[in-house]
């Protein structure tokens, strides 16, 4: 991982000095730093004690790796490039070694495009999708255990950062056409499978769609926009049974963000079915580790229901912008090889104060309460999966 950051950081500055005069150059960063505490009661299901009877209490001191350095390039024949990498401490919990051998440099994003004409523009290469493009104002605790950054498993769905080629087509600054062909290749983050349980082999014709209708009226904006993806499964059974021979994963979603002076609101609703079969951030919470297609007690495949919700409400006082911010996330499925049916729900709400105390400079207190809801299945009685609280400040440096 040393390697991959000193290749890279040589090659951002290679874009930055060693281009031609008439091309355009910008490089930068953004450097977090969380400083928080930690609460998780003795029934919740990141507790490492639980079952103990116990809670968990812990501070911690990270930077996480949405750290990044980036570089960007264009030329005079409207051909341009991005990229970013990821630096800092990568995946684990509070727990895990912050020894230099945890540290990474990951690409977050290496893509180029050509603007065509002002009317369409081309891109290919790895980035985020245009598919549910919105996120709360919720960025500590990337390494909490719990994975708690821009709200995933608690309201948010990011269709997550994958190699595409797109096409984006442009209408008079009132809306404009998003179509982009992702890599299938993958299953959601949370643990999702690439098939069901009980499956042993799977393939795609197709690359994923995702797609987006952005439509911009006057302060009002609305993000519109569909994901959809199918999977086959060769040689499937399950007990004897036949078994559904596809797996589709569909999700909808609508969002919107608005501004009146120093009031501003966003929301988003994403709905659909087998999200954990698809790659993405849905979350670590329940909802989002059983949102995977499962095995009916004929072998018949049965479609996870998810649906996510967020929103967040801001007011900016000078350099100060507190956001208040509300989600939750529930998923219906069935329990593998039965006809029990199962329901979770997760939520979250707090508050996230971004200052801007200096150019560059910004301090982000944060307090948020995560509620992980109960696990229930027919007949059988209720887990408890508990709640948590994470307090803290962020410190953010831009340059």
């Amino acid at each position: 991982m040393k390697k991959l950051f000193v290749v890279g950081l040589a090659a951002l500055l290679l874009v930055a000095f060693a281009v031609p005069a008439m091309a355009d150059v910008k490089i930068g960063g953004i450097i977090f730093t969380d400083f928080y505490y930690i609460n998780r009661d003795k029934n919740n299901l990141f507790n490492p004690q639980r079952g103990t009877g116990l809670s968990y209490t812990n501070t911690a001191i990270q930077v996480p790796n949405i750290t990044r350095l980036y570089g960007r390039w264009t030329n005079e024949d409207n051909v341009g490039m991005y990229i970013e990498f990821g630096l800092g401490q990568g995946g684990g919990g509070i727990d895990a070694s912050s020894s230099d051998d945890q540290n990474s440099a990951v690409v977050r994003h290496a893509y180029g495009w050509w603007d065509v004409n002002p009317m369409f523009q081309i891109m290919a290469g790895h980035s985020t999708t245009p598919f549910s493009p919105l996120n709360p104002e919720q960025l500590l605790g990337t390494r909490s255990g719990s994975v708690n950054i821009i709200g995933v498993g608690y309201g948010d769905y990011y269709a997550g950062r994958f190699a595409q080629v797109r096409g984006t087509f442009n209408f008079a600054k009132v809306a404009k056409l998003e179509i982009a062909l992702v890599d299938p290749n993958g299953a959601q983050s949370a643990g999702g499978q690439f098939y069901p349980t009980g499956y042993t082999a799977n393939n795609t014709l197709m690359p994923r769609v995702d797609v987006s209708v952005p439509i911009y009226l006057g302060p009002v904006h609305l993000y519109p926009g569909i994901l959809w993806q199918r999977r086959g499964v060769d040689g499937a059974s399950y007990i004897g049974h036949p078994v559904d021979s596809t797996v589709t994963t569909w999700i909808a979603t609508i969002g919107t963000k608005m501004g009146f002076g120093p009031f501003a609101f966003s929301g988003e609703f994403n709905y659909g079915e087998n999200w954990g079969n698809t790659r993405g951030l849905a979350g670590y919470s329940q909802p989002a580790r059983v949102s995977s297609a499962s095995l009916k007690r004929d072998g018949a495949i049965n479609n996870a229901e998810t649906y996510s919700w967020w929103v967040d409400l801001a007011y900016k006082f000078g350099p100060i912008t507190p956001n208040l911010i509300y989600g939750q996330m529930k998923t219906k499925n069935k329990a593998f090889g039965t006809d029990l049916s199962t329901d979770a729900k997760s939520q979250m709400y707090g508050i996230s104060v971004p200052i801007d105390l200096a150019k560059g400079f910004r301090l982000r207190p944060e307090l948020m309460w995560y509620d992980d809801g109960d696990y229930k299945t027919d007949t059988l009685p209720s887990q408890n999966l508990g709640k948590y609280m994470i307090a803290g400040v962020q410190f953010q440096i831009t340059f």
